[in-house]
């Protein structure tokens, strides 16, 4: 079964909003590492976070995301792709 995960990025300002949101949502640990490496090991890799793959992330609000955060939060959603691609049992629906 697969889990939804909700993300609302109305509010994102700052890269930091993405990791916090995604952090939050999974249940990552306090030490995860805030950089596409280690948020591919955990995803792909799991063992990391309290909800792990398969989810698929919906992704509300884009159209809302401030220009400092717009750059992250779109690396975000081709890391998801990506992850994807390669097999990983995780997706992403975008909602403006």
């Amino acid at each position: 079964m697969q889990t939804e995960i909700i993300m609302d990025a109305g509010n994102w300002t700052v890269p930091d909003d993405v990791y916090d949101a995604f952090f939050k949502a999974v249940g990552a640990p306090s030490w995860h590492g805030r950089n596409f490496n280690a948020l591919r090991d955990s995803i792909a890799g799991g063992r990391i976070n309290k909800i792990e793959a398969p989810y698929l992330i919906r992704l509300k609000n884009y159209s809302s995301i401030g220009s400092g955060a717009k750059s992250m939060a779109t690396e975000f959603i081709e890391l998801i792709k990506q992850l994807r691609e390669s097999g990983s049992p995780v997706d992403i629906k975008v909602e403006n």
